[in-house]
């Protein structure tokens, strides 16, 4: 995927975006298209100024222009190949943090690791990525990101990692999560959104997978989002017991698996242990 001039549009062009770096998003909503209606309108309005003060990243990563929501967000899909078969996890909605930050589960100012990195895919064998403690945060976060986008890591996959709904929020609160994302426009803009946001998966996904890889959902939305048809709608229990098994809706001959999120760490561990294992 051309990282320069990469957009998705519909009919309605409620989002555009393009891919300028590695890991960043650029991208627009359509007010118009979003939130047709003047009630919608109004209400996203009243909202508005509590949802970016929820998050000091927030005034960094959002600005309104007219009748356009500009915004930054994440993807992270290596273009280097290697013989390793490829796996995406794809999350909710990213942290606006770790958009502020460049990476994914960003390092913390202190240097600790994201609990995601250290007490989910490391132990669960998915991939171990090494890093020096010495470092700087940011200098870590940007490490990290070299070494995913090289393949510069031991495990058994080829990783990427993108989200469901572009828009970033606070990792928890009211304003949190996808949750916060649908309480900040509603839930009829959230069907029209989590369209045209799955067509932007699927398109990355067919230049990243090939028939028998895998994509693992980590959020009720993503997964049902992109399964396919046939396959069960999203179960907290299913997913924890790791039978929430489908394919992926576009995307012959690739297979999704919903895992519990990662807040809840044991499970979710537990669960891409089996993925690993049913792969091999």
């Amino acid at each position: 995927m051309n990282s320069s001039d990469s957009g998705t549009q519909s009919s309605r062009t409620i989002l555009t975006y393009r891919l300028p770096s590695p890991v960043r998003m650029d991208c627009a909503v359509n007010f118009n298209e979003l939130l047709p209606t003047e009630s919608e309108r109004k209400s996203f309005d009243r909202k508005w100024r509590d949802f970016i003060a929820s998050d000091d990243a927030n005034k960094s990563i959002y600005q309104r222009k007219g009748n356009r929501l500009l915004y930054k967000s994440e993807q992270l899909i290596p273009s280097k190949k290697d013989s390793r078969p490829a796996l995406l996890l794809v999350f909710g909605n990213p942290a606006s943090h770790s958009v502020q930050s460049g990476m994914f589960f960003s390092f913390k100012d202190n240097g600790k690791e994201n609990r995601f990195w250290k007490n989910i895919l490391k132990p669960s064998g998915i991939i171990d990525l090494h890093f020096n403690p010495s470092l700087s945060a940011d200098a870590l976060n940007m490490e990290r990101r070299d070494r995913l986008l090289n393949l510069d890591y031991d495990g058994h996959f080829r990783i990427g990692l993108c989200v469901i709904i572009s828009m970033p929020s606070a990792p928890g609160g009211k304003w949190g999560g996808v949750t916060g994302i649908q309480k900040l426009i509603g839930a009829k803009a959230m069907r029209r959104l989590e369209e045209v946001e799955r067509k932007r998966v699927i398109r990355c996904s067919k230049d990243f997978l090939s028939n028998g890889d895998i994509v693992v959902s980590f959020q009720k939305n993503a997964w049902n989002s992109l399964k396919s048809d046939e396959d069960p709608s999203y179960d907290i229990n299913l997913a924890k017991a790791g039978r929430l098994i489908g394919k992926m809706k576009g995307c012959s001959g690739v297979s999704l698996f919903g895992v519990p999120p990662t807040r809840i760490i044991s499970p979710c561990r537990d669960v891409l242990k089996r993925v690993l294992e049913q792969s091999r």
